[in-house]
């Protein structure tokens, strides 16, 4: 019975969420911000989500999270903070080489810093998946827009 309470005390207290840009269909435990830090990058709030998520990773439970890595990454990025963005994605990238969310924010970052033939290689990474990252890379280097994310 001990057990059963200080297992459900344990559920009660983590935020449990699917992650967001994965690959996986797999529940994943993330840090109880989690949700506040992308409701901060839904209002394009990026320098308090960069804070947020600097505490969060400085967690050693999540440096290894390849979804929270994105989100810092990309929150670098919109914050023009490119050099730091892209050494971000690409530790997210060693982490999972398929999380198609780092794929396709890592081919944006080389389109805004003029990259355009490395923005195509990462497209050719995500061809064949079937995947809105595909679709919304391919539009983001054609010079189309397309419906945020967040």
């Amino acid at each position: 019975m001990k057990t059963l309470l200080t297992f459900l005390l344990l559920f009660s207290l983590t935020n449990t969420v699917f992650a967001a840009g994965s690959d996986s269909d797999d529940t994943v435990v993330k840090p109880k911000n989690y949700s506040k830090v992308k409701k901060l990058i839904k209002k394009e709030n990026y320098s308090e989500a960069i804070e947020k998520l600097e505490e969060i990773l400085s967690t050693k439970k999540f440096q290894n999270d390849p979804d929270i890595i994105n989100l810092y990454a990309f929150s670098l990025r919109k914050n023009n903070n490119f050099e730091k963005s892209e050494k971000q994605y690409k530790i997210a990238l060693d982490i999972d080489p398929k999380h198609k969310g780092a794929l396709e924010y890592l081919g944006e970052l080389y389109v805004n810093t003029g990259r355009i033939e490395q923005a195509n290689q990462i497209l050719a990474k995500l061809a064949g998946c079937k995947c809105k990252e595909y679709s919304r890379l391919e539009g983001y280097i054609s010079g189309k827009k397309y419906k945020k994310l967040f």
